[in-house]
């Protein structure tokens, strides 16, 4: 058994039975021969110098070690403590140095040699690494002073020659440990002495001095009075070592609680941002279906009433006024159709179904159809596409959506009678063009947000303009599908200026379930 710190640990670097690395195998024969084999060597040599030592006193001593040894306190990764370093230090106080190691060598048991738990090799290691630390104990101890030796001498030397035994005991199993588990040496030390190393440390100091007194009373009083202080040994040293292992479960256990606390905090801060953007969202529908149902209401109330006069005699009668109302029924249709046309495409942007059927588009073509398709709005439009552009290879229905929405916008932002005008230019790799117009402008401080869904900067019932706030989110959502981008610049008061750039080649499409794309030839053909 590897005992730790001057109390011993036994070490059991991996569970009997598995096999460990071949390398870990193979350093850690080493260090148990560099180890074993001096020990063993030197007990044989030195003993028969000390005949006359042996004794019934000594067999005592050896059956209380083995004793004590047998109710080890587990700790960490198969390391065992066990309570006999009082004992054994008391021993090599007594003693000279190679009978305290032969004592720590015969005496040091440990319970899983009795269960076949550890191999042979390792016990042996166990016991003499041991042997190893109450002999350099035992040898400081006596180099110092004796029994004999007044206190001021005693305490000194048995309080280094716990530090010493400490010392080797713990760097000998930490090496063994660490060879065979392949981690640091001081994670093992750490392990080893819990979370109060320097406690550790010092309550065997504390061992030591009591080491000291058995010595002392074994000297004066002889062996009844050891028996006598072994028990109350066990007992106190018993409940510390659980008291210690008890403590450092419940930080263990604090520690995993404050972590799952944390966890806990940061998914009820999730919870509530979920529950705050629901309540955004929620608002959102609610404000978008009343703008809607307004924005759809209105055309149709619209065309609802021209039809009803048209079929009054007098406006029937009237060519003028009859042709006047048809034209105002188109354009309410015309918009109703937009309007219809954004929502299907958001729905279908949304569910990702929107194909992309790319072919050669001639933007300037393209611009002068969006504009004869705003009717009466055309007249306000100026545009300046140079009839030189290069071939667009894009979605020519996408992009006439961007560009019509983009007017639409512009119009229905500007004062009645004032232009809005759109430009054009070809840049090295894509075509870049932009609608300016001169209407009432954005504060910086809606200029981040006009692109997002139902959005509009006036969305009170009583706003001045119409619209259900889909044409910029639309416009920004279909160039993503197309592969360009958008930007603004805009002041109160001032106009406001979308710039697009689009590749001319858009990226490939897509793949689109053919479920989808007969739905969109069955929407086209009817």
């Amino acid at each position: 058994m590897e005992h730790a710190a001057p109390t011993a640990a036994t070490t059991d670097s991996a569970p009997f039975g598995v096999a460990e690395p071949r390398a870990n195998r193979i350093w850690t024969t080493i260090l148990t021969l560099v180890v074993v084999i001096p020990i063993l060597a030197y007990l044989i040599w030195a003993l028969p110098q000390y005949g006359d030592e042996l004794s019934l006193s000594l067999l005592f001593f050896i059956l209380a070690v083995a004793v004590v040894d047998l109710i080890p306190v587990p700790a960490w990764g198969g390391l065992q403590l066990s309570l006999s370093f009082p004992i054994l230090l008391g021993v090599a106080m007594i003693y000279p140095a190679p009978i305290a190691a032969f004592v720590a060598v015969v005496g040091s048991f440990d319970p899983r040699e009795f269960r076949r738990e550890i191999p042979f090799m390792r016990a042996v290691w166990n016991r003499c690494q041991v042997g190893l630390s109450f002999l350099a104990g035992s040898a400081v101890f006596h180099r110092m002073a004796s029994l004999e030796s007044p206190w001021t001498r005693v305490v000194p030397a048995i309080l280094l020659a716990s530090v010493v035994a400490y010392t080797v005991n713990a760097v000998c199993v930490a090496a063994y440990t660490a060879i065979s588990r392949r981690i640091s040496v001081w994670s093992v030390l750490a392990k080893m002495h819990g979370t109060a190393p320097y406690e550790f440390l010092l309550s065997y100091l504390g061992l030591g001095l009591f080491g000291a007194v058995i010595a002392r009373f074994y000297v004066s009083e002889g062996l009844w009075s050891v028996a006598v202080l072994l028990a109350p040994l066990i007992f106190a040293r018993q409940m510390y070592f659980r008291s210690r292992l008890l403590a450092d479960r419940l930080a263990e256990q604090n520690r995993i609680l404050a972590d799952q606390a944390r966890k806990l905090e940061e998914l009820l801060e999730k919870e509530h941002h979920q529950v705050d953007e629901l309540r955004e969202l929620n608002r959102m529908k609610g404000e978008f279906v009343a703008v809607v149902s307004h924005e759809l209401r209105t055309p149709v109330t619209a065309v609802i009433g021209y039809a009803k006069t048209l079929r009054e005699p007098e406006f029937a009668e009237d060519p003028v006024m009859r042709q006047e109302f048809l034209e105002r029924m188109e354009r309410q249709g015309d918009r109703l159709l937009r309007l219809v046309e954004n929502l299907l495409t958001a729905s279908r942007i949304e569910s990702r179904q929107l194909p992309l059927s790319v072919g050669r588009v001639l933007f300037e073509d393209l611009v002068s159809e969006v504009v004869e398709g705003l009717a009466v709005e055309s007249d306000r439009i100026k545009f300046d596409v140079p009839s030189d552009l290069p071939v667009l290879h894009t979605d020519r229905q996408l992009l006439g959506r961007v560009v019509s929405n983009l007017l639409d916008n512009a119009l229905k932002y500007s004062p009645e009678g004032t232009p809005c005008e759109l430009r054009a230019m070809a840049e090295p790799d894509h075509l870049m063009f932009w609608v300016q117009d001169h209407g009432i402008g954005i504060s910086t401080g809606h200029l981040s947000r006009i692109f997002e869904p139902f959005y509009q900067v006036d969305s009170s019932s009583t706003r001045t303009f119409r619209g259900a706030g889909l044409g910029l989110s639309l416009v920004k959502d279909l160039l993503d599908h197309l592969g360009g981008t958008i930007e603004v610049q805009s002041s109160p008061g001032q106009g406001s200026r979308f710039t697009v750039t689009l590749p001319f080649r858009a990226p490939d499409p897509p793949l689109v379930p053919s479920e989808i794309l007969e739905a969109e030839d069955l929407m086209a053909s009817s």
